[in-house]
């Protein structure tokens, strides 16, 4: 088995006889018999370690939708729920954050937002970059683009530390987000419609 450094969280403490969860990101056969790299890095691990701990998600009803991830920093995650009498974020949470608890032990400090997904491109928008407060949305359907009004005191936690937030938000999406103060939106004769709050 091969694990690189490369592959390892910043926070893991590697010893002999330590245990870590890991993802198995290829096997190859080799004259010496197969060869297994393993990862700690790759989203997948994220993905199958709320597997795990979720009935919902293993027998499909709830699904993960979009998942993105910054390593050992924080991981964004897309749920979405096949039933209406299941609530999608509160399976993956659990009873007290009991399930979602034994994930974040895995990861060893790492971060994770669980949001609902929506088919509709403002909600699902709105969620992804939630906890940033959003004025408005301005989705372009066919290039999946999006601008984003904040007010100006909230821009810097919309876009979040070296544009995390944003760039997660993005990613787990499928979206391209671009997020813009109210100040800048007026400069440059953007049209938005407010959303209701």
């Amino acid at each position: 088995t091969s694990l690189p450094r490369k592959e390892l969280l910043k926070s893991d403490e590697v010893f002999e006889g330590a245990r870590l969860r890991v993802y198995i990101t290829k096997v190859d056969m080799t004259t010496k018999g197969p060869k297994v790299f393993v990862s700690r890095t790759d989203k997948n691990l994220v993905k199958r370690l709320i597997e795990q701990v979720c009935p919902e998600i293993q027998d499909g009803t709830v699904e993960i939708m979009g998942i993105a991830r910054d390593p050992g920093e924080r991981c964004k995650i897309a749920v979405y729920s096949h039933d209406e009498n299941v609530e999608a974020i509160g399976a993956v949470v659990g009873y007290k954050g009991s399930r979602i608890q034994e994930v974040l032990e895995s990861l060893q400090g790492e971060k994770i937002d669980i949001f609902e997904w929506s088919s509709k491109p403002i909600d699902l928008i709105v969620n992804a970059l939630t906890p940033a407060k959003i004025l408005a949305v301005n989705p372009n359907l066919k290039k999946k683009e999006a601008i984003v009004v904040v007010l100006d005191k909230d821009l810097t936690a919309a876009i979040g530390a070296k544009g995390q937030n944003a760039k997660l938000a993005s990613h787990a999406t499928g979206w391209k987000i671009d997020i813009v103060s109210l100040t800048d939106a007026k400069e440059k004769g953007i049209r938005y419609r407010r959303l209701e709050s």
